[in-house]
């Protein structure tokens, strides 16, 4: 039988599991039977739908082929040639010596028009088994559901865009009309409503426009090593008095002085800006409302957390906290905490959420430390990153 026999032309390494089989269990045949076992693993290589070939490097000679191979490859004379079959799937794995540092190599050739998904196996130091695919409309169809995603991600933005603006471009449109139609009538107190009211809404659709512009302002970030005590201390001096406007307290848990960071300083503020004003709306009507900052140095991240006592977030919200145009907020985008995510990435950044109803949100994000990861001193024990700040 002709699969018996290309079966037992495979090298000793590729029929060590017939070998093992027939000591397991059962006298060996006699004569010129052939192993059940062995004709079970032949009509295995040979039916599966999987082209596999057997590459001896040390003859450069084609030791293994089974049919599934010949179809999947299309081209008769190539698979007869090993000089063109170890070029077209080989040669740069072994030049590259992928294979000393990796059990298997995975790649895509493409050949005849076509793409193939190739599996290449070092069994033992001269046999190559490669297992081959043809994959060409399976990347297709992915190609294609990669395709129709984008669009759907385009459209539920854009959907997003159309009614984050549409709302109070409505509202500013009969602001106006009203406004118009009265001009003689209405007292200078209710011009100025209306003219405020028509302030307010383009004031909601220059803020959109803002956290869009986000999105590209920052395509490139400036990594340099700054202190975080003290770029902390400065952002905080920044915001402390609109957060003591609402009751706020601002209260450094921890000393930040515990190294420096490599981060970019614009987008590294932008992130916390976010932050913080979701911390704000988070403790509207909350008693002894306060945000407390804490850092911790594990290995080579900086883990710097701030947290509320705030009204927490709902699980089902949390499911959805970095998808665009998703808020709870009446006058809120959804857009924050999505380029929040992205401006941390291009940190090499990362952000965690944990929140409780009713009890409070931390946000952690992790802030990748400076070359020499050192405790940097340079904003000293005391002032205001050490100690609380803002009003009670």
């Amino acid at each position: 039988m002709k699969f018996v026999q290309r079966f037992h032309s495979l090298p000793e390494e590729m029929r060590s599991g017939n070998r093992l089989a027939n000591a397991s269990g059962g006298a060996q045949p006699a004569g010129d039977e052939t192993p059940e076992s062995a004709w079970g693993f032949a009509q295995i290589l040979e039916h599966i739908d999987v082209g596999i070939l057997v590459l001896d490097l040390q003859r450069e000679a084609i030791d293994y082929r089974n049919q599934v191979f010949f179809a999947v490859m299309a081209d008769e004379a190539l698979c007869s040639d090993y000089q063109r079959l170890f070029q077209l799937l080989l040669q740069e794995i072994e030049a590259e010596r992928r294979l000393e540092h990796s059990a298997y190599v995975s790649l895509d050739v493409h050949h005849n028009n076509r793409l193939l998904g190739c599996s290449v196996y070092k069994t033992a130091s001269r046999y190559r088994c490669i297992f081959v695919r043809d994959i060409t409309e399976k990347v297709r169809l992915e190609s294609i559901a990669q395709a129709a995603n984008a669009m759907d991600n385009i459209g539920f933005i854009f959907s997003g865009i159309r009614h984050e603006i549409g709302n109070p471009l409505n509202s500013l449109k009969m602001a106006l009309s009203v406004l118009k139609q009265n001009l003689e009538t209405f007292s200078p107190e209710t011009i100025c409503e209306y003219v405020d009211r028509s302030l307010a809404d383009i004031g909601r659709m220059e803020y959109l426009l803002k956290s869009l512009k986000t999105f590209s302002i920052f395509e490139h970030v400036d990594l340099k090593e700054l202190s975080l005590a003290e770029f902390m201390m400065r952002f905080i001096s920044l915001v402390e008095r609109d957060f003591s406007s609402y009751g706020i307290r601002i209260i450094t848990a921890t000393p930040l002085d515990i190294a420096r960071v490599r981060i970019d300083k614009r987008g590294l503020h932008q992130a916390l800006l976010n932050i913080f004003n979701n911390a704000v709306d988070a403790l509207n009507g909350r008693k002894d409302p306060e945000i407390r900052i804490s850092a911790e140095l594990r290995g080579q991240l900086v883990w710097l957390s701030i947290a509320d006592n705030g009204c927490g977030i709902s699980p089902e919200q949390q499911k959805h906290l970095f998808q665009p145009f998703n808020t709870s907020k009446p006058n809120g985008n959804g857009l924050g905490l999505v380029i929040t995510r992205k401006l941390l990435a291009m940190m090499n950044s990362d952000i965690e959420i944990d929140s409780e109803p009713q009890q409070g949100t931390r946000v952690t994000i992790s802030l990748p430390v400076a070359a020499d990861a050192t405790p940097d001193n340079s904003a000293g024990q005391s002032g205001e990153c050490g100690q609380p700040t803002g009003a009670a």
